[in-house]
């Protein structure tokens, strides 16, 4: 007899409505669980309700509804109750939840399932190490230690996307539950044929202007290097609520001829971007895994990157430059060395950045990894 097919339940977000990497994320496994037969349905307070095309996948969509009034704990209560209405209604729908992101919703559904009313297994991926992350976000919650305790208690198994999120989770006290390390998946497409490096190097960046990205401190080394003739141009790719601030910057920093705001780009243009570049630059103070950088390997680039967690240790094998987060002189000494490389190491780095995302990052393979977890979790159990 044909095993039943798995019906999941994902608690995130998704792209055009949250334009970041781990909406990226849930959109790229959601539509490669889709085509391996699995029966998903997504539900994020940031979505509408009904039906979204991820690439060749339609997949029902819920909206959790939260209030504006009452501020964090109107949203909080807002939030579960809407959650309990979705679990209730749909409670003999699913066979495991995947919460992406330790925010309200993990804590909702670990509520739920402390009353009863959520019977599934609860796999949670945590999204950043350090910073203003996940263990930030649970250590702002009024009494957190209890709301930790309970989580400690009730999730079935949790995935790091890159190995410093233990720390936090240790830090926490969140020890009980089994841990996997799953990292994010990307789809490979035909390899992009580099044969040369222009003359002043031509960078990117791409994401959301926001303090984590470190881009304060990326424009006063780029000042550093900046002299009569240009060296390099770089682009910055993207929205945020910093950007004019930046802006500021860039302009009191003389860097108007080298550097570009672009704005948003939509997700499918991107790759044509960083086509056209040579190094893609990653300055963060932190990060869970990088999608962005993934991308720019992807596309057979080399990365500058601050040891932000996840994708650092993956570019330190050779497929870039890597030195310490929040710190101006280590990202200086690191740029010095990218403008110092050679065409021909600059474009060995690219190639092997691209092999490393073929053998180790294909969303195939990172999808089939994640319903491995699940089904052995859902098989465990089982046989309590």
């Amino acid at each position: 007899m044909a095993e039943a097919p798995l019906r999941l339940l994902v608690i995130g977000n998704l792209p055009p409505h949250v334009l970041g990497g781990a909406e990226n994320q849930v959109a790229r496994l959601v539509e490669a669980w889709c085509a391996a037969g699995i029966k998903v349905e997504v539900a994020g307070h940031r979505i509408p309700k009904g039906e979204q095309v991820l690439g060749t996948a339609r997949v029902r969509t819920h909206r959790i509804h939260t209030w504006t009034m009452g501020g964090r704990t109107g949203r909080a209560l807002s939030y579960l109750l809407s959650l309990t209405r979705l679990v209730l209604r749909r409670r003999r729908d699913f066979d495991a939840v995947y919460c992406r992101g330790m925010g309200d919703g993990l804590v909702g559904v670990c509520i739920l399932a402390t009353i009863g009313v959520c019977p599934w297994p609860i796999i949670a991926v945590p999204i950043n190490a350090r910073g203003n992350g996940d263990a930030a976000f649970l250590r702002s919650i009024p009494g957190w230690r209890l709301w930790v305790r309970l989580l400690d208690r009730r999730i079935s198994a949790i995935n790091l996307i890159n190995a410093d999120i233990a720390e936090d989770l240790d830090a926490l006290g969140l020890l009980n539950a089994p841990r996997s390390i799953i990292p994010n998946g990307i789809s490979v497409q035909a390899p992009v044929l580099r044969k040369s490096v222009a003359p002043a190097r031509r960078l990117l960046w791409t994401g959301r202007f926001e303090y984590q990205k470190g881009l304060d401190l990326l424009l006063p080394v780029l000042a550093r290097f900046r002299s009569g003739r240009a060296r390099f141009h770089v682009d910055l790719v993207g929205e945020g609520v910093l950007r004019s601030v930046l802006e500021q910057q860039m302009r009191a920093l003389g860097l108007q001829d080298v550097v570009r705001f672009l704005g948003a780009v939509e997700a499918k243009h991107v790759r044509e971007l960083l086509i056209g570049v040579d190094v893609f630059l990653l300055p963060s103070r932190y990060e869970g895994m990088s999608n962005a950088a993934l991308e720019a390997m992807e596309a057979g680039l080399p990365v500058l990157c601050t040891r932000c967690g996840g994708i650092d240790a993956v570019v330190a094998e050779g497929a870039g430059w890597v030195c310490e987060p929040d710190d101006e002189a280590s990202l200086a000494a690191c740029f010095d060395a990218m403008l110092m490389a050679t065409d021909d190491e600059i474009l060995a780095r690219g190639r092997l950045a691209r092999n490393i995302v073929e053998r180790r990052f294909r969303i195939e393979q990172v999808a089939t990894a994640n319903l491995e977890l699940i089904r052995g979790v859902m098989r465990g159990v089982e046989s309590r």
